[in-house]
């Protein structure tokens, strides 16, 4: 159990084995050793969604309040298409945003401008996460990272192959697990 583990479950977060994904080992060695200015999550979270996986004492928001514990100087964004789950709270700013809509998400960076780490957690269409990708790449700063969580394991490799649409990215790490059907993606900003 990780430190990001133990705040996964304290949280109610399905990133975690105990509760569903196999994600925060994972993510803990890979971040335990970044100290993030700004982090950006899309997808929030709802009750309907996530009550049947987490359970009936899910709250909305309970990733980014993680990710808050998890870095602790860290400004942290979410957003979300639906507008009952946007909320304000210390050092975390959420927007209404729909990632399916290239000029949503202009408007909501046009607020933020550049982040260090973002986390696809959204409607885990494949479109939509290549819509997303595509107009949020040029806001990763330089060392950061773009995580596209949700892949199902047959997609990995042709997700992936969107490293080579820009010359400043990079494959950091492909995550699988034999068992959970999906795993994620991180690209790293080289330059």
């Amino acid at each position: 159990m990780t430190e990001l583990c133990k705040l996964a479950e304290k949280y109610g977060v399905d990133k975690c084995p105990n509760i569903y994904h196999y994600y925060t080992p994972k993510y803990h060695r890979l971040l335990k050793d970044k100290t993030p200015e700004k982090f950006l999550e899309i997808g929030i979270g709802n009750y309907k969604l996530m009550s049947g996986i987490v359970g009936k004492d899910y709250k909305y928001g309970a990733s980014l309040r993680m990710w808050r514990e998890y870095f602790k100087d860290t400004q942290i964004y979410g957003c979300d298409i639906l507008e009952e789950v946007i909320f304000q709270d210390e050092r975390i700013t959420t927007f209404l945003t729909d990632q399916s809509n290239p000029n949503s998400l202009l408007e909501m960076m046009d607020k933020i401008g550049k982040v260090d780490i973002i986390l696809d957690d959204g409607s885990h269409q494949e479109i939509h996460q290549q819509i997303s990708f595509k107009v949020l790449w040029d806001y990763v700063k330089k060392g950061g990272y773009y995580i596209i969580e949700d892949i199902l394991k047959d997609r990995l490799d042709y997700m992936s192959e969107m490293y080579k649409i820009y010359d400043d990215c990079k494959i950091r790490h492909i995550h699988q697990h034999n068992k959970d059907n999906q795993g994620f993606i991180v690209f790293e900003k080289i330059y």
